[in-house]
């Protein structure tokens, strides 16, 4: 307990005894409270140390007796001196909080940017580096892909379980290949915010304030080759490039349909035309056929007043339907 004080462990019984004591105390008094078994004469000797140490009071007599200093009073100057040390020590660590910051300031080019090559080091990279996620996750999504997966990404969901905020922008053409549709569904069940654009530039991945990965050409698969950009200004463009295109886009929001399959949710089949699906896709979605969803986007056009399936989502969004 006062070990950091620089107590030794048997000064310390000593001391916690004498606290526990209301009067002021001799060693023969002592050394029967105290368990460790130290005869009086060496409960005597510790006590004189405590004095020396300011933190107990000799009075006159035979066999003298000890007073324990007020703690508030005998710890005060220790206190003191590390708050001092603590001080100066945060004085240094500023300090090499500069030094660290200049010498980042003068990264070298070839530190920016990580190049990775290779299916294994490329996946390997790419799972390491999501994995750190510490407070949200940015991403674009669009073709090409190797797999189009049907079930949601379980590094995604673990993130999301452990408060790590996704952003998720879509290409329309991702969103509409086939088997995507249930991918989609998990990951906004999971917590994921899903939006839709009708195009965007390239497949981006950023984590944090801190990595960007794209994929090394334009068009490529993200696991061919790797770009793994770190802090710089060509990070904050990208940054910037997904908050532009995410203020621009079509919320996603969709929810798994009936266990009976009926389309008895228009609010969702505005959203899959708000987000630009085909109406195969949407059928898919709500487990109906496509002449029922043809009919049911008929009618709710007729409601609205629009012309055509674009007019509808547009529509049901000026209107705060969506």
């Amino acid at each position: 307990m006062l070990e950091q004080f620089g107590l030794s462990d048997e000064e310390q019984t000593v001391y916690l005894a004498l606290l526990d004591h209301a009067r002021p105390a001799t060693a023969a008094v002592l050394e029967p409270a105290i368990t460790a078994g130290l005869s009086a004469d060496a409960v005597e000797k510790l006590l004189d140390a405590l004095e020396r140490r300011g933190l107990a009071d000799r009075l006159p007599g035979e066999p003298p007796a000890y007073r324990l200093v007020d703690p508030a009073l005998a710890f005060a100057e220790t206190l003191a001196a590390r708050e001092r040390d603590l001080q100066r020590s945060r004085v240094l660590v500023d300090q090499l909080a500069i030094r660290h910051r200049r010498r980042h300031d003068a990264v070298e080019p070839g530190d920016l940017v990580e190049i990775v090559t290779g299916s294994e080091a490329t996946a390997r990279r790419l799972v390491d580096v999501y994995s750190s996620a510490r407070t949200q996750v940015r991403a674009m999504e669009r073709p090409p892909y190797g797999v189009v997966n049907s079930e949601p990404n379980p590094i995604e969901v673990e993130l999301l379980r452990a408060g790590v905020r996704h952003r998720v922008l879509y290409e329309q053409s991702a969103v509409d290949l086939p088997g995507r549709l249930h991918d989609l569904i998990g990951g906004i069940a999971a917590g994921e915010e899903a939006r839709v654009a009708p195009t965007l530039p390239a497949r981006m991945l950023l984590i944090d304030d801190r990595y960007a990965m794209v994929p090394a050409k334009a068009g490529a698969l993200i696991t061919d080759q790797l770009l793994v950009v770190h802090p710089s200004g060509l990070l904050d463009v990208l940054a910037e490039v997904f908050e532009e295109t995410w203020l621009r886009a079509m919320p996603l929001r969709l929810a798994p349909s009936d266990q009976d399959g009926q389309v008895d949710d228009d609010r969702v089949i505005l959203n899959l035309l708000a987000a630009g699906l085909t109406e195969q896709s949407i059928a898919r979605h709500v487990g109906a056929s496509q002449r029922t969803v043809q009919r049911r986007i008929k009618e709710i056009s007729g409601r609205l007043g629009a012309r055509t399936r674009f007019q509808a989502g547009l529509q049901a969004a000026r209107n705060g339907v969506l």
